[in-house]
């Protein structure tokens, strides 16, 4: 990579092999989205399996103005599939039942896992069945309130398989916060582990979500199960507190179900999950994400985004109970056949050097994280950094607030050893994915700056709400005008 003007460019060798990989074919790709959506997302949605075909003329209706009706978003409306079946399924059918799916870092170095494609398959099966003969039907609400075991994604897939809504609580969140869900969405299912441990705290999850149980029993609202994974490695079951006849164990029921299990077709508009705002500033809000269109734009913004390759070893920090953790732990990498790690403990335990031990003992290639996380090892030196390797890394990412140019430069020039692009990614919950990001390859990048829209969106300069100044087609034309110029 060079640097100048304030712009780093990507190596010739990694442009060349980009899956976008120069400004005018992102121009024409982009161009096209907009011009075209329609066209534009159903070629990429046709990839995927629909056992019933959207309404060619119904591949995206909207309205937003309130004063001709409800505000609706409509994506492949008509069509019917199924996201696990897509992320997991399609993969053993094809063939590559045997490729890793995921890789699995407990808190201590010496405890790992992985599972293959078929073995998450059977894993799913056997949970989704037990679901269904607990009662858990399409369009019924279930919390999953877990670390980061690899039992969280694999619950989502459950849900996800049989059409019921997983509404997944970051397990750091109190007993009150989990409440205020328990009561708003009213689940026929609580799922949760005993405990976890982080570093060397020790976390008692299950205890927690006791006392949210006791507190939504309260405000009206009873679960029956409580499906509880035993942690062995934080805490036995001897040493769990227990409620007879609602609380049951993950390991003395799951494995006894088939590990095949049928799948509930959905509506591509049926929901898919339900996941709440922080309530930093008033009551948690629900959000709901669908299915067809959160499928083909999840997918579609990893490939891309993080320029995957069938032999990228991907890994993202983030916990599963945040949007990141939906759609770039568990949907967008699945949906495109990847191999994911998961990882459960503390990124600077028992050092700071932990997050590159883990790259260098699975090889990891893509590595997605935090500002925060970044600026806390920039703090620790590059001592921790420098005792390995990290060749295997090619893209770098960054997600969940703004990096500054000066954690950026050091994220590139000292993790990334000067030649990693990164993703720096912006977007919310609401929108489910990327709205501006780099892809690597494809322009120069500048330190700290989001860069441009993904496909599909449009962005506008407003200096008020009642004008808007610049379109954004505009500054693309002039600002890859001016990358071309210093690119040649």
């Amino acid at each position: 990579a060079s640097d100048d003007h304030g712009l780093v460019h990507p190596s010739a060798d990694f442009a060349a092999q980009a899956l976008v990989s120069s400004p005018q074919q992102y121009l024409e790709m982009y161009q096209r989205s907009i011009d075209d959506p329609a066209g534009f997302w159903s070629e990429i949605a046709e990839t995927f399996y629909w056992k019933q075909k959207w309404s060619p003329e119904e591949v995206c209706t909207e309205n937003l103005d309130v004063t001709k009706g409800p505000i609706k978003i409509e994506w492949f409306k008509g069509g019917k599939t199924n996201i696990c079946h897509n992320a997991v399924d399609r993969y053993v059918e094809a063939g590559d039942g045997a490729k890793i799916a995921m890789y699995w870092e407990g808190n201590e170095p010496d405890q790992d896992g992985k599972l293959t494609y078929s073995e998450l398959l059977d894993k799913v099966c056997q949970l989704a069945n037990y679901l269904k003969s607990v009662g858990v039907e399409k369009g019924d609400a279930v919390v999953i309130y877990l670390p980061m075991l690899m039992e969280l994604p694999i619950a989502m897939l459950a849900c996800a398989r049989i059409g019921a809504v997983h509404s997944v609580v970051f397990a750091g969140f109190s007993a009150d916060a989990i409440a205020q869900r328990i009561t708003d969405c009213k689940p026929k299912v609580v799922i949760t582990c005993n405990a976890v441990k982080r570093g060397q705290k020790l976390i008692p999850l299950k205890d927690i979500v006791d006392a949210s149980l006791v507190e939504s029993a309260k405000n009206g609202v009873t679960v029956g199960i409580c499906l509880t994974y035993e942690n062995q490695l934080a805490m036995k079951k001897e040493d769990t507190q227990w409620i007879a006849g609602r609380d049951v164990w993950w390991q003395d029921v799951v494995p006894n179900f088939p590990t095949r299990c049928d799948v509930e077709w959905v509506d591509a508009e049926d929901p898919l999950f339900l996941l709440y705002t922080s309530g930093s500033t008033g009551k948690p809000k629900g959000v709901l994400h669908t299915t067809g269109g959160y499928m083909v734009y999840a997918a579609t913004t990893f490939k891309h985004a993080f320029d995957y390759k069938p032999t990228d070893i991907y890994w993202c920090t983030a916990d599963c109970g945040w949007i990141t953790g939906h759609s770039y732990v568990t949907y967008g990498p699945l949906l495109n056949g990847a191999t994911v790690l998961v990882y459960e403990g503390a990124p600077n335990y028992p050092d700071p050097g932990r997050c590159w031990d883990i790259v260098d003992k699975y090889g990891v290639t893509i590595f997605y994280t935090a500002p925060t996380l970044i600026r806390s090892l920039m703090r620790d030196g590059s001592v921790y950094v420098d005792r390995y390797s990290r060749k295997s890394l090619r893209v770098l990412g960054s997600v969940g607030e703004p990096i500054n140019p000066t954690a950026w430069r050091w994220f590139y020039n000292v993790v990334g050893d000067s030649r990693c692009p990164i993703s720096d990614t912006w977007w919310q919950t609401e929108t489910g994915g990327f709205m501006i990001t780099p892809l690597p390859g494809a322009w120069p990048q500048k330190p700290g700056s989001a860069t441009f829209p993904f496909f599909g969106v449009q962005v506008y300069i407003i200096h008020d709400f009642t004008k808007m100044e610049v379109s954004l087609p505009l500054l693309l034309c002039n600002y890859c005008a001016h990358m071309l110029i210093h690119s040649q």
